[in-house]
Protein backbone atom coordinates (compact mmCIF):
# COMPACT_ATOMS: atom_id res chain seq x y z
CA UNK A 1 0.00 0.00 0.00
CA UNK A 2 1.15 3.75 -0.99
CA UNK A 3 2.01 6.09 1.80
CA UNK A 4 0.78 9.04 -0.22
CA UNK A 5 -0.09 12.24 1.87
CA UNK A 6 -2.71 14.08 0.03
CA UNK A 7 -3.04 17.91 0.88
CA UNK A 8 -6.61 20.22 0.18
CA UNK A 9 -6.92 23.13 -0.88
CA UNK A 10 -5.66 25.06 2.29
CA UNK A 11 -2.77 22.98 2.67
CA UNK A 12 -1.38 24.02 -0.74
CA UNK A 13 -1.98 27.15 -0.62
CA UNK A 14 -0.52 27.71 3.05
CA UNK A 15 2.81 25.62 1.46
CA UNK A 16 3.06 28.43 -1.70
CA UNK A 17 2.03 31.14 -0.08
CA UNK A 18 4.98 30.20 2.75
CA UNK A 19 7.48 29.53 -0.01
CA UNK A 20 6.91 32.65 -1.57
CA UNK A 21 7.25 34.69 1.80
CA UNK A 22 10.11 32.70 1.86
CA UNK A 23 12.09 33.24 -1.01
CA UNK A 24 10.82 37.08 -0.92
CA UNK A 25 12.36 37.77 2.31
CA UNK A 26 15.70 36.54 0.84
CA UNK A 27 15.80 38.39 -1.83
CA UNK A 28 15.07 41.76 -0.37
CA UNK A 29 11.62 41.83 -1.40
CA UNK A 30 9.67 44.47 0.90
CA UNK A 31 5.85 43.39 2.05
CA UNK A 32 4.12 46.40 -0.54
CA UNK A 33 6.02 45.02 -3.66
CA UNK A 34 5.25 41.10 -2.39
CA UNK A 35 1.04 42.07 -2.18
CA UNK A 36 1.40 44.13 -5.93
CA UNK A 37 3.17 41.17 -7.76
CA UNK A 38 0.33 39.09 -6.11
CA UNK A 39 -1.90 42.14 -7.78
CA UNK A 40 -4.06 42.09 -4.34
CA UNK A 41 -5.51 44.82 -2.67
CA UNK A 42 -4.45 45.83 1.19
CA UNK A 43 -7.40 43.76 2.21
CA UNK A 44 -7.46 40.66 -0.15
CA UNK A 45 -3.82 40.42 0.80
CA UNK A 46 -4.44 40.11 4.61
CA UNK A 47 -7.07 37.63 4.42
CA UNK A 48 -4.91 35.69 2.83
CA UNK A 49 -1.96 35.98 5.18
CA UNK A 50 -4.48 34.91 7.32
CA UNK A 51 -4.59 31.43 5.69
CA UNK A 52 -0.87 30.82 7.41
CA UNK A 53 -2.88 31.11 10.71
CA UNK A 54 -5.68 28.94 9.77
CA UNK A 55 -8.11 31.29 9.04
CA UNK A 56 -10.76 30.50 5.93
CA UNK A 57 -9.36 30.49 2.15
CA UNK A 58 -10.34 34.09 1.20
CA UNK A 59 -13.38 34.29 -2.17
CA UNK A 60 -10.97 36.33 -4.11
CA UNK A 61 -9.22 35.85 -5.81
CA UNK A 62 -10.07 32.04 -6.98
CA UNK A 63 -7.53 29.52 -4.93
CA UNK A 64 -6.60 28.60 -8.91
CA UNK A 65 -5.75 32.21 -10.26
CA UNK A 66 -3.97 32.99 -7.10
CA UNK A 67 -1.76 29.30 -7.02
CA UNK A 68 -0.98 30.09 -11.10
CA UNK A 69 -0.01 33.68 -9.68
CA UNK A 70 2.43 32.10 -6.74
CA UNK A 71 3.80 29.02 -9.31
CA UNK A 72 5.05 31.79 -11.10
CA UNK A 73 6.72 33.99 -9.39
CA UNK A 74 7.97 31.49 -7.03
CA UNK A 75 9.95 30.39 -10.18
CA UNK A 76 10.74 33.84 -11.15
CA UNK A 77 11.98 34.56 -7.23
CA UNK A 78 14.14 31.21 -7.25
CA UNK A 79 15.87 32.04 -10.25
CA UNK A 80 16.59 35.42 -8.96
CA UNK A 81 17.92 34.29 -5.87
CA UNK A 82 20.45 32.25 -7.41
Amino acid sequence: MSDVTTLDAPDIARQELSLFLRTAEQIGMDVDRQRRSLRLSHDDWQRWLGILDDAPLPQRPALPLLLRHLGYLNHRLDRAAR
